[in-house]
């Protein structure tokens, strides 16, 4: 197998067409077929270089919001986490200082994730149950689900998914988010005429836009 350049990895699997894949980190994945020769995929590297650093340059330009060691995000703000043995069951949280409070350990991986899940169910279904009745629209079903890539999904039948990680973001996002996918239970396309109704129910979609641009890695 070839040498590739530096922070470069190559796979070849049984598939019909060569893709590249460029993480937030940067790092370039080469999936190619088994035919391809180092030829093929020096061609292949030289072709795609420009596009590669373009994807590079657009990670790079994101931000992340930086968190102390105590700290949580939650509707896009840090909330400081105190444990507290008086509160043997609830977690209590104060949007106005801004503070978590718990006897759990908010700062153990698995029992966050739960608590954000928890909190995402509660506060997510909610709001689309209130943006849908205000803006007149009809779903099947709502689900909050774990993905990677995706915030938010509708199905054909009407059944809306949205990613547990929007309750760390700005409510500006999950409001759009959510409008977003309440829009595809009529208009199942992106065509002019979805994004038409989207800007008419919701302006400050743009906002919604450039935060996750900027800032969309830290959920």
């Amino acid at each position: 197998m070839m040498m590739m350049p530096e922070n470069h990895t190559l796979q070849k699997k049984d598939i019909k067409h060569a893709r590249i894949k460029v993480s937030e980190d940067g790092h370039v994945r080469v999936l190619v077929p088994h035919s391809f020769t180092d030829d093929d995929i020096s061609a292949l590297l030289t072709k795609k270089s420009k596009w590669i650093a373009k994807q590079r340059s657009f990670f790079n330009k994101k931000s992340r919001i930086e968190l102390a060691r105590n700290q949580l995000l939650l509707f896009g703000n840090r909330y400081s986490y105190f444990y507290d043995e008086t509160y043997s069951r609830k977690i209590v949280v104060d949007h106005s200082f801004k503070t978590i409070r718990a006897k759990k350990d908010l700062l153990d991986p698995a029992v966050q994730k739960k608590w954000y899940k928890h909190e995402a169910r509660k506060y997510l279904v909610a709001r689309t149950e209130e943006l849908a009745e205000r803006l007149h629209f009809k779903y099947k079903a709502i689900y909050i689900r774990d993905q990677r890539t995706k915030l938010g999904n509708c199905s054909d039948d009407r059944n809306i998914s949205l990613n547990w990680r929007l309750v760390k973001a700005p409510t500006l996002v999950s409001d759009y988010i959510i409008i977003h996918e309440l829009v595809h239970t009529k208009i199942m396309n992106h065509s002019g005429k979805f994004w038409m109704l989207l800007k008419s129910l919701y302006p400050d979609y743009k906002d919604a836009m450039n935060w996750l641009d900027k800032y969309g890695n830290s959920l």
